[in-house]
């Protein structure tokens, strides 16, 4: 790929907006990998798009292991205010069926599909619908061997007796890591029937900002480059809900009988400086998170205990930005599926768990809602703690 180039309409890109410091970046995995993170915005279409990381096919082929722990690993969604945690597969069928009308043993194609949870609890509800699954790399294979015939699912390479055989193509996170979305999207239309759905969910980067700076995720879309791009691939947009899936956009389609076109819809043009600015403002706060880190740091007390509320995106971000990361000695979640595992080397511990010496915790959490969210951890707010926000 390009670089200098737009991945959706193919305009050329001005300089980087964001350059990560050091030599370490962040994965979608919360990893950290060797490499620069470049980030640039195209003028034309409103998509932004983070430079390809070397050996990607490899990458994906032999290390993106996400949610492999076992069948159950999740991520939360969302802690109510009374506790209960809502895990995101949950959310996520939820949300589709709510979309999207199924009829009797519906044909559906999962593109992209990791070990797919979103189809195996899909099925726990409507076990007559005739599913399928795709993805480029064979590490998921186990899990897909436990709900789904052979035959129904496909490595590297889609059947051509797939093609024009399906009522729904389904995409939940996976389009932001595609290096050529266009030709990747023109495939999941093609296996669609005339008038068939596309149904995706891609992260909505102002919402959710930690999407701007993990490495592996190439595209990160705005309204009017998921507009673009549907229209490429001959595909007739019906919605892009920002609020069904917090930081996210929940985007249905169909199959347009009308020849593909490239050209993006007018009333959308005048929203690409609006998303310009915005990712403006995100590369700003990235950038100034990064300094923040480093002067909390600094002022710490020296052998001071540190903790970090949080084992996803921005608890591995202010790892990466420490000049002294040794002294983090573990991660704090709720997650019951993280808890016992670790983060980069360091364990990640209940709330209720935190060593008795630790004084400090940085909150590891999007700044939009963390102060809100360590509100609500009741075993955290009966001791005499000092917290640390990125912001």
């Amino acid at each position: 790929m390009n670089h200098s180039y737009c991945n959706i309409c193919a305009a050329p890109l001005s300089r980087a907006l964001y350059e990560s410091e050091g030599l370490q970046s962040l994965t979608s995995l919360c990893q950290l990998r060797f490499g620069v993170t470049r980030v640039s915005a195209c003028a034309q279409c409103g998509h932004l798009q983070t430079e390809e990381i070397p050996d990607s096919a490899a990458f994906y082929e032999n290390e993106y292991d996400i949610l492999v722990s076992s069948e159950e690993e999740d991520q939360i969604y969302e802690v109510k205010s009374d506790g209960k945690q809502i895990y995101r597969t949950d959310h996520q069928v939820k949300v589709l069926l709510e979309k999207l009308t199924l009829p009797k043993e519906a044909r559906i194609l999962d593109y992209g599909c990791a070990k797919s949870s979103m189809v195996r609890r899909l099925l726990s509800q409507r076990s007559d619908l005739q599913a399928h699954l795709f993805d480029v790399s064979p590490r998921y294979l186990t899990f897909w061997e436990k709900f789904i015939e052979p035959g129904r699912w496909a490595i590297h390479n889609l059947p051509h007796n797939w093609e024009g055989y399906f009522d729904v193509v389904t995409s939940f996170f996976s389009m932001e890591h595609m290096v050529r979305p266009v030709e990747s999207v023109r495939k999941m239309a093609a296996m669609l029937k005339p008038g068939g759905a596309l149904y995706c969910i891609v992260p909505n980067v102002s919402t959710n900002i930690a999407d701007f700076i993990v490495m592996d995720h190439v595209n990160h879309f705005s309204s009017t480059s998921i507009h673009y791009l549907l229209h490429s691939a001959g595909l007739e947009v019906d919605s892009i809900d920002a609020d069904a899936h917090s930081g996210a956009f929940v985007v249905l389609a169909h199959r347009s009988e009308q020849s593909a076109r490239a050209t993006l819809p007018k009333e959308f043009t005048h929203n690409v400086e609006d998303w310009l600015k915005r990712f403006e403002n995100i590369a700003s706060f990235w950038s100034k998170a990064a300094e923040n880190i480093r002067s909390q740091e600094a002022q710490l007390p020296k052998g001071a205990g540190i903790a970090i509320y949080g084992a996803g995106f921005y608890g591995a971000f202010v790892v990466s930005c420490l000049r002294d990361p040794n002294r983090v000695e573990c991660h704090l979640d709720q997650n019951i599926y993280l808890q016992g595992q670790k983060l980069n080397g360091r364990p990640i511990l209940p709330p209720t768990q935190l060593p008795e010496h630790i004084k400090y915790i940085w909150a590891g959490l999007n700044p939009a809602h963390a102060r809100e969210i360590i509100q609500h951890v009741d075993a955290l707010n009966l001791r005499p703690l000092t917290y640390l926000f990125l912001d």
